[in-house]
């Protein structure tokens, strides 16, 4: 065949696993892969509807796409499909297959069957409240060289009111958990010695099982006991999953990783119940002493939306304040993007922009204060990294990773290989990172 196809991902990590998944299928049919930056046979773009930046970007991708090759073929997938069809349509001229995310499990087998028909102009679309159930395709994902990307669930029923994610990828499903095990198998068969667990509302992960009585928790039990992965990381985790027993397993486990993200979006109480995000700052704040009190080396991230319909200045000067009090590893800040056919486009109160600018200036700041603070906290602690780069800096060899607790550091060292757990003493801290010391030799 040798035919290329290349990737483009927007978005977030569960859309990463799921082009890694395309990709598989591709490479395992007799495509090669080529980078989006070159001219391939067939474009994939994985896009995103989150934010209208993250729209943006989606159509700035297929049009490259068409640029890098005219007669090429580009499909497009994602949130941004299921929410701006019409717009995805009138961005390509070429050859084009569109799914939404009803399809995306079945792309592969979609497109090489039509592949055969003269028409190249194809659409698969259904709305996202017709997705029920998790769907398998048969291949695994591989979108990270590194750490292992592992989707356990999919969808949200939170309707969140700043959000349209459970229109575009429907209710919460779960998956089966022995097809969780075998991905995980397979991940440990290829030397991985970390894998991400994902999903779009983790922590709901094994309600809808009627055939299993799991949850997270116990599932990550399952995983420590039975495979030879050496870490577990979570991704992010709403408040009300956060459990005792999920604490608690934080506290005695050898292999879960010492980082919980967990979204805060404001720390005013009206904006919250205006957000429609069922907890208060004062719940928050007990969940978030209550795993530091567990696991006192733990870093806690958090994201915070500045802008929301509503937020005056009293409201925001409590958010910054109550982010500073809980003393957060980091801080994600998100500028309040309106999405229509949600609950907060139909909100007086409209933030200027200059306004969210400056606010938003002003909480990535703290951020940076906040990090630092946990960098000291931190050094002359004894830990181990997931080693992700290796580089050359005054002609001296040196390697970067991230501790299990969320801290990148760096080294010296000339032997030590990408993918291999080292165990480090934290020496010296700087703007962005830690700098190691080996403790041992390999």
């Amino acid at each position: 065949m040798n035919q290329k196809v290349a990737f483009k991902t927007i978005g977030c990590k569960v859309n990463q696993y799921e082009t890694g998944n395309l990709r598989e299928a591709f490479i395992k049919n007799g495509y090669s892969t080529a980078d989006f930056k070159e001219k391939a046979d067939v474009y994939i773009i994985n896009s995103c509807a989150v934010t209208k930046e993250a729209e943006r970007k989606s159509k700035q991708m297929i049009r490259k796409a068409a640029r890098l090759n005219p007669s090429g073929t580009i499909i497009v997938t994602g949130c941004g499909v299921q929410a701006n069809l019409q717009e995805i349509k009138d961005c390509i001229h070429s050859d084009y297959y569109i799914f939404s995310n009803y399809y995306k499990a079945d792309i592969f087998n979609i497109f090489y069957n039509s592949s055969f028909e003269s028409v190249k102009k194809l659409i698969h679309y259904k709305p996202g409240n017709q997705i029920t159930g998790y769907v398998e395709n048969g291949y695994y994902s591989t979108s990270n060289r590194i750490r292992g990307l592992v989707k356990i669930q999919d969808g949200c029923n939170q309707f969140c009111s700043y959000c349209i994610i459970p229109y575009l990828r429907g209710r919460t499903r779960s998956r089966m958990s022995k097809e969780i095990y075998l991905e995980i198998n397979e991940l440990t068969l290829n030397n991985y010695k970390e894998i991400v667990l994902l999903g779009i509302n983790l922590g709901s992960y094994g309600n809808d099982l009627k055939n299993e009585n799991i949850n997270l928790t116990e599932l990550i039990q399952e995983i420590e006991k039975t495979s030879g992965i050496e870490r577990i990381r979570l991704s992010s985790i709403e408040l009300p999953w956060v459990t005792d027993e999920l604490i608690n397993a934080f506290h005695h486990s050898s292999k879960l990783c010492q980082h919980l993200h967990i979204p805060l979006q404001s720390g005013d109480d009206y904006i919250l119940n205006l957000m429609n995000r069922n907890y208060n700052t004062g719940q928050f704040e007990k969940i978030i002493k209550q795993i530091k009190q567990k696991v006192p080396n733990i870093a806690i991230t958090t994201d915070v939306i500045v802008g929301f319909p509503g937020e005056d200045d009293r409201s925001f000067e409590r958010t910054y304040q109550f982010v500073k009090k809980l003393a957060f590893a980091k801080i994600h800040v998100f500028p309040y993007s309106e999405r229509p056919f949600n609950l907060a486009s139909l909100l007086p109160g409209k933030v200027e922009p200059d306004t969210i600018k400056k606010r938003t200036k002003k909480l990535n700041n703290l951020s940076r204060e906040l990090r630092k603070d946990f960098f000291i906290k931190n050094i002359g602690q004894v830990r181990t990294i997931l080693v992700e780069y290796r580089g050359l800096k005054n002609n001296q060899n040196y390697i970067c990773g991230l501790t299990d607790n969320y801290i990148k550091v760096c080294l010296a060292d000339s032997k030590a290989k990408k993918g291999q757990i080292i165990r480090l003493k934290l020496k010296e801290f700087f703007d962005s990172y830690v700098e190691g010391e080996k403790i041992c030799s390999y």
